[in-house]
C-alpha cells in the first residue's frame, strides 16, 4: 500500500485519460503501488465513461471487477460468442487477458472499476443502498474504499472521525481501520476493499 491515511477525493477533480485502447476515457481515483509493476500500478480504482460499443483493454495478470453505476446497462460478449451481462449496481468479476466486447443497451453507461494484480492483491467491491448501516474492518496491508453514488453517505472512522460524503466523493483509508458506513433511504454506496497477497519467500 501507499502508507496509513485517510483522504478524500472528488471525481470532479480528477482527469479523464484514454483507455489503453483507445475506445473511451477514464477517470482515475486512486491507485496503489507496486513495485516492480510495468503498469505503474498494483491496484487500481476509476470510473469508465462509455459511449459506444467496443472492445475491452487487455490487462494481462489483472482481475477487474466492474459495475455499471449509470445508464441501462451493457453485455460483454466473449470470444466464444456466450455473453456475460452488467446489469446496473451488479458487480461482476472478470480477467483482464480475456477478449471481450462490449454492446451498450440503450445509450451511454458509467462503469466504476477495481483491477489488481492478481498475484499481489485481492479486492472485493459490493454496492450498498440505504437505509443501512454496517461496519467493514481492514487489516495492516489494506485499503477502504467508499465512494457515494446516488446522494450521500456517513463513515466514522476511529476515534470518532465522522465524514460525510456527497454524491461522486470517495473516502479513502488505508492501513488498519474500523469504519462504521451509513446510508440514508434511496442512498446508494460502493464499498472496496483491496488487499495485499503473502508474498512467497523462498526456503
Amino acid at each position: 500500500m501507499n502508507g496509513a491515511g485517510t483522504r478524500r477525493i472528488l471525481l470532479s477533480e480528477t482527469r479523464p485519460t484514454p483507455w489503453k485502447n483507445g475506445g473511451g476515457v477514464t477517470r482515475e481515483i486512486a491507485v496503489g503501488a507496486a513495485p516492480g509493476s510495468d503498469l505503474g500500478w498494483g491496484w487500481r480504482f476509476s470510473i469508465a465513461e462509455v459511449e459506444r460499443d467496443g472492445p475491452f483493454s487487455i490487462f494481462v495478470g489483472v482481475d477487474r471487477i466492474i459495475s455499471v453505476i449509470a445508464g441501462e446497462g451493457m453485455d460483454l460478449r466473449h470470444a466464444d460468442g456466450s455473453l456475460t451481462p452488467l446489469e446496473p449496481f451488479q458487480p461482476v468479476r472478470i480477467s483482464g487477458e480475456e477478449l471481450l466486447f462490449g454492446r451498450l443497451r440503450r445509450g451511454p453507461v458509467q462503469d466504476l472499476n477495481i483491477m489488481i494484480l492478481r498475484d499481489r492483491f485481492e479486492a472485493t467491491l459490493e454496492i450498498w443502498r440505504g437505509p443501512c448501516a454496517g461496519t467493514v474492518t481492514t487489516g495492516a496491508q489494506a485499503c477502504l474504499l467508499l465512494h457515494a453514488l446516488d446522494g450521500s453517505c456517513t463513515a466514522r472512522l476511529p476515534g470518532g472521525v465522522r465524514h460525510d460524503l456527497a454524491e461522486s466523493e470517495t473516502l479513502v483509508q488505508e492501513a488498519a481501520a474500523v469504519c462504521e458506513i451509513r446510508l440514508s433511504a434511496g442512498m446508494r454506496a460502493a464499498v472496496v476493499c483491496v488487499k495485499s497477497r503473502p508474498r512467497e519467500t523462498g526456503g
